[in-house]
């Protein structure tokens, strides 16, 4: 396995510059440089990263290849105002489950010149887990569990985060434990921090891992839904991108 040792500091000037550059010409003039400096070194974070993860996830599933941990550099604009063809961060994510990665429970990591995000959640959730979420979000014992953990994370400063009905839906009562979770159509959470100086080192991945572990007990709680229910191929929603 390879071991990562660190970005080199030429990256995060690369995702400044892109930022003013962000055309075809420039980033075909500059992709050996993304080539040799971030997408194989990204292959060496996922795998070093996933080694940790599987230490308190077992089950997650970890993959070196673009679409599969490593999100694609290229944007997809077709459902986008937005037409610049690249991004100007890196996204990696590390999921459990056989729904489409994005509609299962993941560890996530952005990488942006001014600061990083490493989260957990789930983008948009499927129509099936979406009903098991709001059902064990007003299961008796459940809910008090999720209500500790949101609480807990919040306190910390974990941003949560999620597309949210204006109301609750029906056949729901109000003023539940939970009324605000219910509400969710989706629910990502994350701590933003200044950009670390070990993202230069292999003290990164630790660095990663320690956060990881203090919103292992979210991850935790949306997997126990997949329990729920079986699902093993989902084709009926768009696979965003982070």
């Amino acid at each position: 396995m390879s071991i990562f040792k660190g970005f080199n500091p030429k990256v995060i000037d690369f995702l400044q510059q892109i930022k003013t550059n962000n055309n075809k010409p420039w980033f075909e003039q500059h992709y050996d440089f993304y080539k040799d400096e971030i997408l194989e070194i990204s292959r060496d974070l996922v795998e070093s990263l996933g080694d940790s993860l599987q230490q308190i996830a077992p089950e997650i599933n970890i993959s070196p290849k673009v679409n599969g941990s490593i999100y694609r550099f290229s944007r997809d604009a077709r459902f986008s105002k937005d037409k610049t063809p690249y991004k100007t961060h890196l996204s990696y994510l590390f999921w459990q489950g056989t729904l489409k990665r994005t509609r299962c429970p993941g560890f996530y990591l952005s990488i942006r010149p001014e600061y990083i995000q490493l989260g957990v959640g789930i983008n948009c959730f499927t129509a099936e887990y979406l009903q098991a979420w709001r059902e064990q979000c007003t299961h008796a014992e459940k809910a008090l569990q999720l209500r500790k953990i949101i609480d807990q994370l919040s306190t910390s400063g974990v941003i949560v985060h999620g597309e949210q009905l204006k109301r609750i839906p029906s056949g729901y009562a109000k003023d539940l434990l939970n009324e605000d979770m219910i509400r969710y159509k989706g629910l990502k959470c994350w701590f933003q921090l200044p950009l670390p100086e070990q993202i230069y080192t292999e003290d990164f991945v630790p660095y990663c891992f320690s956060y990881y572990q203090r919103l292992l007990p979210l991850f935790e709680w949306m997997v126990m839904i997949l329990s729920q229910f079986s699902v093993e191929v989902d084709g009926s929603v768009r696979d965003e991108l982070l």
